[in-house]
């Protein structure tokens, strides 16, 4: 997962197959803790319908704390590939902040870094799709699921720099906003957990894939239009671009890494904006485009 070798007893719905050649252990704290007295990092409104959950970043000394206020404190060891989840609370709820930040400070310590984007393979590589969130990154994932691809990504995307940039898998999930879902799981999904404001659909285990890497084929803004179209980005605009979408500290080291991590992936892969109506009549037109392009 994300290119980790995932050792843990808890319980992990959302796991795929195989695994990257460094172990992150997943443990269970088995003690109260309270927050740390020191400034916090960041503290924003975690992604949701209502925005009410909360989340805080913490530097600690071994580490960062992360605490998220639906799920609890996560201590995180990237030194030493370790993660303190809750003991108790929502499993669900637990795995998925789990795979977000505190998973994510693991792998930029080891020299990737995250985009806000969801990524499907097509052909022989990974084409991401690049946006904000509530601008449909998630349903145009899934239908290109429907139509029989393997989603990598629904959300947040590991990529790994080098030669030939990759993308490396996360979570086997896809969480449908409920005013899209018709109340029938897709084929080769199933449905985990239904909540007021998300429907949350495990891959099936024939459909998850391993986690290998898988290099990356194109990147793809998703833009909001009347009309539908597909046109080439100009790499100097697709880093500003990019750069909206990865999460850094506000540190100098960490802003000129993402920098340089940015500019090579925007310089090294194709990078395209797909123009589209935001609606579901629009959506089959949309991948039958974007296939057209990148499923070669």
């Amino acid at each position: 997962m994300y290119g980790f070798s995932i050792q843990t007893q808890q319980t992990l719905r959302f796991l795929r197959s195989g695994g990257g050649t460094e172990t992150l252990e997943i443990v269970a704290s088995q003690e109260p803790r309270t927050r740390p007295e020191v400034e916090p990092l960041a503290d924003w409104a975690l992604a949701g319908t209502e925005y009410k959950a909360r989340a805080t970043l913490y530097r600690v000394d071994r580490g960062f704390e992360f605490w998220a206020t639906d799920a609890g404190r996560y201590h995180v060891d990237p030194e030493n590939g370790r993660i303190e989840i809750p003991d108790n609370g929502d499993e669900i709820v637990r795995e998925q902040r789990l795979w977000g930040i505190p998973v994510m400070l693991c792998y930029i310590h080891r020299g990737d870094f995250p985009l806000h984007a969801a990524t499907v393979e097509l052909g022989s590589g990974a084409v991401l799709f690049a946006a904000p969130s509530k601008y449909g990154k998630t349903t145009l994932a899934l239908a290109f699921h429907k139509h029989g691809y393997r989603v990598l990504s629904e959300d947040l995307v590991c990529c790994r720099p080098g030669t030939s940039c990759e993308v490396l898998p996360g979570p086997a999930v896809v969480r449908m906003r409920t005013d899209v879902y018709d109340g029938t799981p897709p084929p080769g999904t199933h449905v985990v957990e239904a909540r007021s404001d998300r429907i949350y659909l495990g891959l099936d285990d024939d459909r998850k894939g391993g986690s290998s890497p898988v290099p990356i084929k194109a990147i793809v803004f998703l833009r909001e239009a009347d009309d539908l179209r597909l046109e080439r980005a100009a790499p100097s605009v697709a880093v500003a671009d990019l750069w909206a979408l990865n999460f850094r500290l506000a540190t100098t080291e960490f802003r000129a890494r993402s920098f340089q991590q940015l500019t090579r992936l925007a310089g090294s892969v194709p990078t395209w904006n797909v123009y589209r109506p935001l609606r579901l009549s629009s959506l089959e037109a949309t991948v039958a485009l974007i296939a057209e392009h990148f499923d070669r």
